[in-house]
């Protein structure tokens, strides 16, 4: 899902830089700083991942590249991770990389098929620990997913895929109220890429009343869930991280040397040029 990215040429400094991912806005993972050493030239790097959505940047320390500066400048390079498009109208498409997407991209989940949003919502109650099936899509009456619970009885999901326009209504919620009846749930969850309108929410209140509570969830609620299961079962995965490491990187500035620090953040070296080409900046600095 994510493409490598010069970040010179797409972004600025500052988001190579940046604590936080730049598409989910979660915190980035910085991994600790390496060395190596093939004399005379040093490189050190550092990787940063988003546990959510993927996201990843690799920040490069380059020194003793350019002879007329060895021991006094370093320069740096970078590169970032580019979100490829995808047709999530394909149900082909793995799981684990939906979720991520969805996360990196969330006007996208107004175009996932719906039964691959189906599928997302399963996996995120396995998450936290349901034990959660979905149903024949054919001959679902209404419910897409069942959580079984363990002396409660069974919870009916209703997954409803709409445009950002719409609203969910309360003859939706009345229907899903009957669904539930008719199943032998005993209680319900409507989880929507949509709000609710205030009917739907009222007849809501009123089923709960009765005995039938139906908790209501719309695109953003369901999104931050997605997201906090997203962290809870992240793994580093080594295959990617080395081709994230070895892909080409871009320069992106230029500062004094330093020796490497054990656990030091690469990304808070301060950058004294950032917009001129080597030969430039040696002009600049009276190098020559």
């Amino acid at each position: 899902m994510w493409e490598y990215g010069e970040a010179g040429r797409i972004l600025s400094i500052t988001s190579v830089s940046s604590d936080d991912c730049i598409y989910c806005r979660g915190p980035l993972l910085r991994l600790p700083a390496e060395s190596f050493e093939v004399p005379p030239k040093r490189l050190f790097l550092q990787l940063s991942i988003c546990s959510a959505c993927g996201w990843w940047t690799v920040y490069r320390v380059h020194q003793n590249e350019f002879p007329r500066t060895s021991g006094v400048m370093e320069s740096y390079s970078a590169t970032i991770g580019s979100l490829k498009e995808l047709d999530l109208t394909d149900i082909s498409i793995p799981l684990d990389i939906v979720r991520q997407y969805l996360l990196a991209k969330q006007d996208a989940i107004f175009d996932v098929h719906p039964r691959v949003l189906e599928e997302v919502v399963c996996s995120v109650f396995k998450n936290f620990g349901w034990r959660a099936r979905v149903t024949a899509y054919s001959r679902d009456d209404g419910i897409d997913v069942i959580l079984d619970g363990d002396t409660q009885g069974t919870i009916g999901v209703q997954v409803k895929r709409h445009k950002k326009q719409r609203r969910i209504e309360a003859e939706q919620i009345r229907s899903l109220a009957g669904a539930l009846v008719l199943g032998g749930h005993t209680q319900g969850i409507f989880i929507t890429t949509t709000k609710y309108r205030a009917g739907a929410k009222k007849a809501a209140k009123k089923f709960k009343a009765i005995g039938i509570p139906i908790e209501l969830v719309d695109a953003e609620r369901f999104l931050s869930v997605l997201g906090i299961a997203q962290h809870n079962v992240f793994q580093l995965n080594q295959e990617k991280m080395a081709s994230y490491v070895l892909s080409s990187g871009h320069h992106v500035g230029s500062g004094p040397h330093r020796d490497f620090a054990a656990g030091e953040d690469l990304c808070a070296r301060p950058i004294v040029a950032s917009a001129y080409t080597s030969s430039e900046f040696l002009d600049l600095q009276n190098f020559r």
